[in-house]
C-alpha cells in the first residue's frame, strides 16, 4: 500500500504525523504542570483531618524515616494514618522540630520498576513472536517462489 503513495502524499503524511506529535507533547506538558497540586491541599479528607503540625514537612527540613509503601486495607478504611485515605500510599517523615508524621506519596519505586520490567519482558516476547512469524512467512513465500521457478524450468525443458 505504501508503494502506491506519491511523494507528495508521503511528505504530507510525515508532516501531519510530526504536527500531531508536537500537539500531543504540548498538551501532555500542560497537563503535567496542572497536576502538580499538592494532594494534602486538594484532597477534602486531608484538608479536613490533617492538623498543621502534621504538615511540618511543608515548612521545615525533614528526614524520610520509611520510604513510600502501601497502606493496609484496615488503615485505608479507618483513615489511620489519615494520609492513607488520599492515595493509599504513605511515607513516614521526621521534621527538624522532632515531630514524626506521615505524608501521602505518589508512587512506590519498586512497584514502578516491576511494572517497567514486566512491560519490557512482554514486549520482548511479543517482538520475538512477531520476528518468528515474519521468518516463517518469508520461508513459505520463498518455498512458493522456489516451486514456481522449478515448474517454469520443468515446462521450459
Amino acid at each position: 500500500m505504501i508503494e502506491s503513495c506519491s511523494k507528495r502524499r508521503m511528505m504530507l503524511a510525515i508532516f501531519l504525523l510530526g504536527a500531531t506529535t508536537v500537539i500531543i507533547i504540548i498538551l501532555e506538558s500542560s497537563h503535567l504542570e496542572s497536576s502538580q497540586v499538592d494532594i494534602h491541599e486538594s484532597d477534602p479528607i486531608l484538608k479536613e483531618k490533617m492538623k498543621p503540625e502534621e504538615k511540618c514537612w511543608q515548612r521545615e527540613k525533614f528526614e524520610v524515616l520509611e520510604s513510600c509503601h502501601h497502606c493496609s486495607s484496615g488503615e485505608i478504611a479507618a483513615h489511620s494514618p489519615v494520609v492513607c485515605a488520599a492515595r493509599g500510599f504513605k511515607e513516614r517523615v521526621k521534621c527538624a522540630s522532632g515531630n514524626e508524621t506521615y505524608r501521602a506519596c505518589d508512587k512506590i519505586i519498586w512497584v514502578e520498576e516491576r511494572r517497567f520490567w514486566i512491560f519490557e519482558t512482554v514486549m520482548f516476547f511479543l517482538g520475538c513472536c512477531s520476528a518468528s512469524m515474519v521468518y516463517l512467512r518469508q520461508k513459505q513465500l520463498d518455498h512458493i517462489v522456489y516451486k514456481r521457478i522449478q515448474k517454469q524450468i520443468a515446462n521450459g525443458a
